[in-house]
Order: C-alpha cells, then structure tokens, then sequence
C-alpha cells in the first residue's frame, strides 16, 4: 500500500502533441525527450515531492492526489495542455500554464484553463511561484521581467525521467536563442533576439549527470549551437574526454569552417539539423533569411559530410515566394542532397511572431484554431497557391519523400562516415516517419 507524502506533491507534465483529427499521439518509447521538466523539477524546492511525465509514452494519473500541476508545451501541443489542464481543475487541483506557445499566445486563452500563467523564462519565476503556493498567494500571471543567468543553473533531473519509457538520448543545453530575425521564427520572439551561453564546465557537469543516468547520447537542445564560433571550440574541445556522441541544431555557416567541424567530430558530434528552409531566395528573403544561399547548400553539405557529420533539414513550403514548382524543387533537392532526415512544414504563423503580425493585419489568417498549429496544416491564405492544393501537396510531397525507394536511395547516398548505431538510427527514423506520415502526424512533432 503507497503512504501518502506529507509535503505537497507536484506533478509537471509535457502533453503530447495532437494529430491531424485531434486526437493525442501516443507512442511506446520517447527517442528526444525534452529538457523543461527535469530542469524545473532542478528548481523545484526539496520541500515538494516532485514527478515528471511525459504524456507521449506515459498516462496521466488524474485519480491520485496533487497540490499542484505544471503544464509546458510548444505549438498545438498548448490545446492538448488545455484539455489536460480542464481535467485537473475539475478535480479541484491548481494548474499551472507555461511555455513557449503560453508565452507567445494570447493569455486569456490559456488563463480560460488554468489557475496561474508562466510568460517567459522560468528560472526565477518557478521557485518564486511555490513559494507564493505555500503561503496561499499565488497570482494569475507570472511575467518574466528580465532575461534570468543561465549561469549556476541546477543539474536537470535527470535520476527523474522513466528510464523505461525513454530512449538513449538526454537532453543537454548549452545556448539558448539566436541571434538570427527570421520572421516566423517562435525562438526569437520567446528569447527576444538573445543569445546566451553557459559556462563549458557547467555544461560538461550536465553531460556527467546524464551519463550517471546510463547514458553517453546526447541532445544539445540550444536553437543554434554554432554560432560563437571561439565557445564553439573551447565547449567541443572539452568534451573529447568525455566520450559522448551527441548531436544538434545548427546553420549551414558552420561550414565555412572545416577545422572546427574536424573538431566538433572528435568530440562526438554526429548530426546537425540545419534550417535549409527554401531553395527559392525571394522566398527566404520573404521571412528575412537572404543569408543562407541555395546555390552553397551542397557545398556546405558536403563539407559537412566530409567531417563525418550527417545533415538532418529543415523545409518550409508555402513561403510568399513559393508556387506551384515548389514541390517538384524541394523533392528534388532533398533526393539529390541525400538528405538522410528530411523534415518539411508548412509556413506556420506562430501567435506573437512578426510572421503572425503580417498576415494578421493583412488579413490572410484563415485560423487561430492553435490546434491546427502543428506545422501540417494550412492556417493562412499563401500568396501563389490555393490552400487546398498547399495541403494536399505537402501529404503527397511526404509520401515521396517516405516511399521506400526514396528513403533507400537517401541513405545508400549518404557519404558521412557514420557508426553502425548512428545509420541504424538514421534508418529508424525513417521508418518512424514513414509510419506517422501514413496517419497524417507531422514527423518530428513528438
């Protein structure tokens, strides 16, 4: 028989995401789990009993007793947050909204579901807010007022993520932002254009922890990890002795520089995901990014492969530049390119982006349903293809993408020199992919 804790007992939890009818995406394993919960549950004060969950591979115990509820997601995920949070409050339970989509959005609606509002950053607001529980005060909204160091952060809660239910990756952070101003970026709205970077040995302390925790897969969950190029080497040449294999989010400019990508290879790196976007400059010059130039992508990919470093990418479809050819293009450069992990999405305008902003008050927001928020669905007016034809295209672009001959032919081209556990990976994706597509799930939204 379970005893009863006497301190009050919280229970934060990352919803899973929603699928193309609505209904939640659940999955057996969780292969990139995200860094919120364990690093809240770091900050959470030893006072409070304190349980993580991850929705996609675990249920919701909504009949045991919780003082408190912590509710974090991004994009359509904030609905299923909602719908979660209604059910708690329905039991009496305080429930607590925070996030990038909570953030950006517009908080009455969330404040609609929940007893407190989290804007901005969390380090200092969390312990701030249970604190204010304990004594009885808490209010409606906590709003960050400045940028919190991310110096002296606690090590994430790692010992607290369900082992059985995860895969071998552990999240790690080492920057946050970028300094880039793409437009339909929620990353530089949610950061206000700041890039920061902790300290190499804070970092390394992190990496140790997830290692205690059985494991030396790493996912570096900064938004652009390449971009102080001197940090760059000081955090890569520390992390040689220590054996990891890890991967990230990073642009094509890396490339300009072999000799740190040679030494990003010794320390373990084995992937970047890169922000290709569009092969059509006038369409990235549309969302403020003339800096990446289609006619270096191969180059860059090469450069990149030659190192030992596979490229995973990121496509937008729909863009004010964009026609009808943009398919046939993007499917074309992608086969050609050998992209292992390809990921397309359809321009989404994120509430509290300038993206959002611009097609707002030029009136071709054909949505705020954030449900259909997802990066799948079309929820604004293009500029040069009819909405229906945009997302019918984007399902029959996939498939390509996905049949068999298509994914055989994109990792048989690859010429990065990987590992048997890295090509095994690469090629599972795939397939996980293929299976989410079939349903009509956005791949890489769980």
């Amino acid at each position: 028989m379970r005893l009863m804790s006497s301190r009050p007992r919280i229970l934060l939890i990352a919803p899973t995401a929603l699928d193309f009818s609505g209904r939640p995406i659940k999955q057996w394993r969780m292969h990139l789990p995200g860094l919120t919960l364990p690093m809240l549950a770091a900050l959470t004060p030893a006072e409070f009993d304190v349980r993580l969950l991850f929705e996609t591979v675990e249920d919701i115990p909504y009949d045991e007793h919780w003082d408190v509820v912590g509710l974090t997601s991004m994009g359509s995920g904030l609905v299923r947050a909602w719908q979660i949070a209604d059910e708690f409050r329905s039991r009496g339970v305080k429930v607590v909204i925070g996030g990038v989509a909570a953030s950006l959005g517009d908080p009455a609606k969330t404040l609609a579901h929940a007893d407190v509002l989290v804007i901005g950053e969390a380090e200092e607001l969390w312990p701030r807010l249970l604190r204010d529980f304990q004594s009885g005060r808490m209010a409606p909204v906590y709003r960050m007022e400045r940028l919190p160091s991310i110096e002296g952060l606690p090590t994430p809660r790692y010992d607290l993520m369900n082992a059985s239910r995860m895969g071998r990756w552990r999240p790690v952070q080492a920057t946050r932002g970028c300094p880039h101003t793409c437009t339909y970026c929620s990353v530089n709205a949610f950061f206000h254009h700041h890039y920061r970077k902790r300290p190499v040995e804070e970092v390394v302390a992190d990496i140790r922890a997830a290692k205690r925790h059985g494991t030396r897969y790493i996912t570096f969950m900064d938004d652009n990890i390449g971009v102080d190029w001197d940090y760059c080497a000081r955090l890569w040449e520390a992390l040689i002795p220590e054996k990891i294999i890890w991967m990230s989010q990073c642009s094509l400019k890396i490339a300009e520089k072999p000799e740190l990508l040679a030494l990003a290879h010794r320390s373990g790196c084995r992937m970047f995901s890169v922000g290709i976007e569009s092969t059509n400059e006038e369409s990235l010059a549309s969302v403020d990014k003339s800096w990446n130039h289609p006619d270096r992508y191969l180059l860059a990919i090469d450069a990149m492969r030659r190192q030992g470093i596979d490229v995973s990418a990121e496509i937008i479809v729909g863009l004010d530049g964009d026609d009808i050819t943009v398919f046939q293009r993007t499917y074309d450069f992608l086969m050609e390119a050998a992209i292992s992990v390809p990921r397309v999405h359809i321009l989404t305008p994120v509430p509290g982006t300038p993206l959002y902003s611009e097609l707002e008050r030029a009136g071709r927001l054909l949505s705020t349903d954030y449900s259909r928020y997802s990066g799948g669905q079309v929820v604004f007016r293009p500029r040069q293809i009819d909405p229906e034809v945009l997302q019918q295209a984007y399902w029959d672009l996939y498939q390509r993408l996905f049949s068999w001959t298509s994914i055989l032919r994109r990792v048989a081209l690859n010429r990065a020199h990987l590992g048997a556990y890295m090509r095994a990976l690469v090629l599972a994706t795939n397939l996980h992919y293929r299976r989410h597509i079939h349903h009509r799930i956005v791949p890489g939204i769980v």
